[in-house]
């Protein structure tokens, strides 16, 4: 049985329109970048993560280091956020993911939904082909 975000985030999940905005969450060279914004609201100043991928739903969910609920809902890996300037911008590296899942590779914006105040951020991987 696939796995869930938080119980009480569940029905606010299915709710959540993914939101496509170049300048706040790209791929770029395997790795992800998030706008200094999104990367706040996701996880504050947090410098580690939590990152799960989902095949079936081309979704990867990430989640603050300190969510302890989420790392026991998920088969998850924790990652290091690196800061990719001054102004705060975050980055990932995206490549064990994007080589095991034979997913795109190619420098792009992506599609996330993020909500303020809730920290978790998933992004949507998959290209609609």
């Amino acid at each position: 049985m696939e796995k869930i975000f938080h119980e009480d985030h569940l029905a606010d999940a299915a709710s959540l329109a993914p939101s496509l905005d170049g300048d706040q969450v790209q791929l770029k060279s395997q790795h992800l970048w998030l706008s200094a914004q999104v990367a706040e609201n996701a996880f504050g100043g947090e410098r580690q993560v939590y990152a799960v991928y989902y095949p079936q739903r081309g979704a990867l969910l990430l989640a603050p280091m300190s969510d302890t609920a989420f790392k026991s809902l998920h088969e998850c890996s924790l990652v290091m956020l690196k800061d990719r300037n001054l102004g705060g911008d975050k980055s990932l590296s995206l490549q064990e993911i994007i080589i095991d899942n034979e997913l795109d590779e190619h420098d792009r914006p992506l599609a996330f939904s993020a909500r303020p105040g809730w920290k978790m951020l998933q992004v949507f991987l998959k290209t609609n082909e």
